[in-house]
């Protein structure tokens, strides 16, 4: 419009010019106006892909992890009770009155013991037929733990019958020689308390007396009095393991792991405890390891202390027990980061088709909301601007690289080519940045493997701090909002806790 203004002014003002002149001023003008639209046609401004609304994070959930947290439980009251004469005799005197078989053969024995100690206590100790019947009786038909703890001690012992027949042990063969085991089936009740039963005794001759006397077995008739009498004291020594509980030492682990721990100044470990099982005791000596594992789904978060979010702690829960523990963490990475990388790569490329071509002058990338990530292209060349590219982020687990998934020009901008460089829309540019729009996050990622070493090795109170290993730490997943790229990353390991002065 202004071109013609100018036109028409002049004719006015200047009726009294030669003809030449007149004709002269007005083809210049139609080539300024010819020059302007060439020059209109060359450049490419669509404006910013309109924002998309806010999108929740899709990335699937941090998964169940064991944190596996030893609760030290003194049984010297068990071993005490065990070791009393009066539950116990230290001496099995029959050798001054005979006894008889169910055959009526006579014998007699004499067997002494020293004092129990504890063996090694195990979680995965094989039992007899018989003795699997007897504790499934006790558990009223279900299965017993796994967890046993156990003790012997020597036995010196002889056996006599008719004196005019045989004798074992007395004499210059005093003694023959045996140890007598005693295991402890033991548990825990879904409110912390110990359960214990017993679950076997037996005697294991190293110096076996071997008589028959008239189709009777008498040193097996020996064993049965003794194990008998032996497994009678047990069972009252045992009201001692079943009088203890543990609540007290859980509930103050539960309570501590309900808090966040911090990490960095703006990294937080949460820990999303949610329910606690049983894997059992170990341990050698009256001081064993009661192994309990608190069931959690542990993430790490950025920003501001989150809120803890107190809960009551849950009765036991009966399923089996894990020792897998993995931590989530969303790394956020800042847009700049990624357009400096991008910009570093793209910077400079030239694109060419047939006589026409561009020179790429900057590239930068950044999130339009709803997981999209926009990516803009400014160029020079026979035509002049920049482009706009959209997207959605997708992890690639094998080479842990972020790569934009169906990258297309938007609707603006596929407008504008296609009416002024169609030329560029119906070429392989498009291809050529969809094939460049690939995001290194190795820093992110290790990052994260620090902060995972970090939260796994730590102390989070004077009384209980954590020891862990990291076995390997993966991208598996990433989402895109307007602040920052999150690439989210799980380690796997394991964890464990320990907990000063407890018994």
């Amino acid at each position: 419009m202004w071109r013609h203004g100018y036109v028409a002014d002049y004719r006015k003002e200047n009726q009294m010019l030669p003809k030449s002149a007149h004709t002269s001023l007005i083809a210049w003008s139609l080539l300024l106006s010819l020059a302007g639209c060439s020059i209109s046609d060359g450049i490419i401004r669509p404006p910013k892909p309109a924002q998309l609304p806010a999108k929740q994070n899709l990335i699937a959930p941090a998964e169940d992890s064991a944190i596996s947290v030893p609760i030290h439980v003194d049984l010297s009251a068990f071993l005490d009770a065990a070791n009393d004469e009066n539950l116990i005799p230290k001496k099995f005197d029959h050798w001054g009155s005979y006894l008889k078989t169910h055959k009526g053969t006579a014998y007699k024995y004499y067997a002494e013991r020293d004092d129990f100690a504890m063996d090694r206590s195990s979680s995965q100790q094989s039992i007899s037929t018989d003795q699997g019947t007897t504790l499934r009786d006790w558990w009223k038909g279900v299965d017993p733990p796994g967890s046993y703890v156990s003790i012997s001690t020597a036995l010196r012992y002889k056996i006599g019958t008719d004196p005019h027949i045989t004798q074992c042990g007395d004499g210059n063969e005093w003694p023959r020689r045996a140890i007598l085991n005693g295991n402890i089936a033991i548990g825990l009740t879904p409110n912390y308390g110990l359960s214990a039963t017993v679950s076997s005794v037996a005697v294991n001759t190293t110096d076996p007396c071997k008589l028959h006397v008239a189709d009777s077995d008498i040193s097996q008739e020996v064993n049965n009095r003794l194990t008998n009498g032996v497994r009678g004291g047990l069972n009252n020594a045992v009201a001692r393991i079943n009088a203890m509980n543990v609540k007290s030492h859980v509930e103050d682990v539960w309570n501590t792991l309900l808090k966040p721990i911090q990490l960095e100044p703006d990294a937080w470990l949460l820990l999303n405890i949610e329910k606690i099982r049983h894997a059992g005791f170990s341990g050698v000596g009256p001081v064993v390891d009661d192994t309990i594992q608190v069931m959690a789904k542990p993430v790490i978060v950025f920003g501001t202390e989150p809120p803890s979010a107190p809960a009551a702690l849950p009765q036991l829960d009966t399923q089996p027990a894990s020792t897998e523990f993995h931590v989530v963490a969303d790394a956020p990475i800042e847009y700049s980061t990624l357009s400096k990388a991008l910009a570093s790569r793209l910077k400079g490329a030239r694109f060419s088709y047939k006589d026409d071509h561009i020179r790429i002058t900057n590239a930068s990338i950044y999130g339009n909301g709803g997981n999209q990530l926009v990516i803009r292209i400014d160029f020079s060349g026979d035509v002049q601007g920049h482009v706009y590219f959209v997207g959605t982020p997708e992890m690639n687990v094998l080479t842990q690289t972020v790569h934009i998934g169906g990258v297309h020009y938007d609707s603006a901008t596929e407008k504008l080519l296609l009416k002024k460089a169609d030329w560029i829309y119906g070429s392989a540019f498009r291809d050529f940045i969809s094939n460049e729009a690939v995001l290194g996050v190795g820093p992110a990622i290790d990052r994260l493997r620090g902060l995972f070493t970090a939260a796994l090795n730590r102390s989070i109170n004077p009384m209980i701090s954590t020891h862990g290993t990291v076995s390997s730490v993966q991208g598996v997943g990433v989402f895109a909002d307007v602040n920052a790229l999150y690439v989210r990353a799980m380690s796997d390991g394991a964890l464990n806790l320990k907990v000063m002065g407890t018994h």
